[in-house]
């Protein structure tokens, strides 16, 4: 299966799940992959494999081998499923060295607050790692030969606090992924033009009726989807963006005005947005600069 095909089936996966996926995601997926020769694969909440496809892009040669040839898949997939469980209860990613000798991590994934699955970037070894593969003894007394050795000092090998700096990379990638919407629920397609115009130009007022016009829906439809996207009804949700939006700039441009900082975000009059300002981070925007 080519890289078009395998993108199409995560995406098919995904919507069976409720949400979609940009293929800059899989892009990303895979130029992390190319660079530092670390797999990453995606699964769903119940931990079936979803992307990538075992043929487009397989395990590295010394895992099949041990999953194939040496009858281990069940052990492999019972230890993914024991560390995506640690990991989902921590919520954050979980780092660790399987039981052949590869250092794998797992992180669970949500959007809007939900589990969409958990992503796994592996298999590589610590130089701290032992040299002899775990099972190598094994391999050569049932396979005659030093196959499975020669696989496993084939496999990337990272010093430790070069392996930090990757997992780091890739938990930002993540959140790259997450904050830019490149996963999402389905819902969020039909509002994403009403985001947009928000996003684009804030200085301008949006109203619900507006928002609907723009999207083909009713009124009662659009406040009900940012509910159930965003967690925030629509005026909430615009204000929230507004505010945000208000904080950057009192840092970026310390010099500015406070009511010329309001006016480019759709307040005219400086006094109301300095309660709402007040009201959201408990604190006036003068206050805000200096924090």
């Amino acid at each position: 299966m080519d890289k078009s095909g395998n993108f199409c089936f995560f995406i098919h996966m995904l919507e069976s799940m409720h949400h979609t996926i940009s293929q800059k995601v899989a892009e990303i997926f895979d130029l992390y992959t190319e660079l530092h020769d670390i797999r990453i694969s995606l699964f769903s909440p119940d931990g079936k494999l979803i992307y990538p496809d075992a043929v487009g892009r397989p395990n590295c040669r010394h895992c099949t081998m041990l999953r194939e040839t040496l009858g281990l898949d069940s052990k492999c997939r019972e230890l993914d499923h024991e560390m995506m469980g640690a990991a989902l209860e921590r919520r954050e990613m979980v780092t660790y060295t399987c039981h052949a000798g590869m250092m794998e991590a797992v992180a669970p994934l949500f959007v809007e607050n939900e589990l969409v699955g958990f992503v796994m970037p592996g298999q590589f070894r610590s130089k701290a790692a032992p040299a002899t593969s775990p099972y190598s003894r094994q391999w050569k007394r049932e396979q005659g030969n030093y196959a499975l050795q020669s696989e496993y000092e084939s496999t990337p090998v990272f010093p430790e606090e070069k392996i930090e700096i990757l997992l780091s990379m890739f938990r930002l990638l993540m959140e790259f992924i997450i904050s830019n919407q490149l996963i999402h629920h389905k819902d969020y397609d039909l509002i994403q033009p009403v985001i947009e115009r928000m996003q684009g130009s804030p200085e301008k007022g949006l109203s619900l009726e507006t928002a609907a016009r723009l999207v083909g829906r009713s009124p009662s439809t659009v406040s009900r989807l940012f509910k159930k996207v965003t967690g925030l009804s629509f005026k909430p949700y615009q204000v929230n963006h507004r505010l945000e939006l208000a904080a950057d700039q009192l840092k970026a441009r310390p010099n500015c005005p406070v009511a010329e900082i309001a006016l480019a975000i759709g307040y005219e009059d400086a006094l109301y947005f300095s309660r709402a300002f007040r009201k959201k981070f408990n604190c006036s925007p003068s206050e805000y600069r200096t924090l």
